[in-house]
């Protein structure tokens, strides 16, 4: 059985808060947006779901203890896969990984499509966008208007999270079909198209941007100021001696990746150099420089 506490580098001892803190600074580590290995950060979320809930922490605590032979029905406990991996859990946070089974040191697998037979619902509806990245550097709502196979209009509102990606499809549940009324109503899916904006471009979760100085203001260093996409101020400083097409970095400037973590890309300032047309004067002056 994995040892979730050396998971996360806590013990049995730490604290609901203290284990949080854990994973947080090991997840914004471990983030696959980040670089990170997905196994690892999936290991990681494994065992801070399991010990941030007092209940989930007993049982997992009683299961290490005494084993799963060790305990028959009516002794004061009973472990249950669904007791730990709740179907909400699994569909926020599996969702990249819905294929594998889980499994504590080979003592049970467990099937999410096991735990239930999918009900039977009316059909989902497909729609697309498009945004800017300006407008998901933060968490938006945008207004749809929907035609129902049903042949019913509907206007609904949804959410899309900060830092969502190009091409991503979200999941709004009773939001699609309502033509049989004996059944829930189907899901929306919205595929989002994300567009770049304002100057800038969009790679994965970084931002890129350019800037065109001088060729004095890049021999002899240069500050100036950027606005962002969520309208910040930031100060660049071009050291003395850049050359064309250096970037400047500007870290966790970028799309957000995690608003819980507070994780973000970075903001890359390429720049572009401008030589001046001199007269002869001119020239003369700067000759011996």
């Amino acid at each position: 059985m994995k040892n979730y506490y050396d998971v996360l580098g806590v013990n049995e001892q730490s604290t609901s808060a203290e284990i949080t803190k854990a994973f947080k600074d090991l997840a914004k580590k471990h983030h696959p947006d980040r670089g990170g290995d997905k196994d690892k950060f999936q290991e990681i979320n494994e065992a801070h779901d399991t010990l941030k809930n007092s209940q989930k922490r007993h049982d997992y605590d009683m299961l290490r203890k005494h084993g799963s032979g060790s305990f028959r029905q009516g002794e004061g406990f009973s472990f249950n896969s669904n007791d730990i991996f709740s179907e909400d859990i699994f569909d926020s946070f599996f969702s990249g990984f819905r294929n594998g089974d889980m499994d504590f040191g080979g003592r049970f697998n467990f099937n999410r499509n096991n735990v239930r037979q999918r009900a039977r619902t009316n059909k989902s509806v497909n729609v697309r966008i498009s945004v800017s990245i300006k407008e998901i550097i933060s968490p938006i709502e945008k207004t749809l208007s929907l035609k129902l196979p049903s042949g019913r209009n509907e206007i609904v509102s949804v959410k899309l999270p900060a830092g969502c990606q190009n091409g991503i499809n979200l999941k709004y549940k009773g939001l699609g079909d309502d033509s049989d009324k004996n059944l829930p109503r189907g899901d929306l899916f919205v595929n989002v198209s994300v567009l770049d904006s304002d100057g800038f471009t969009r790679r994965g979760n970084d931002l890129y941007t350019d800037k065109i100085i001088s060729c004095f203001e890049a021999c002899r260093g240069h500050d100036f100021k950027i606005k962002t996409l969520d309208d910040k101020i930031l100060k660049v400083r071009i050291p003395p001696g850049t050359q064309p097409g250096a970037s400047i970095c500007l870290k966790e400037q970028g799309m957000p990746v995690h608003t819980t973590l507070n994780i973000r890309g970075n903001l890359y300032v390429k720049i572009g150099i401008v030589i001046p047309k001199l007269d002869s004067k001119q020239l003369e002056k700067i000759k011996d420089l």
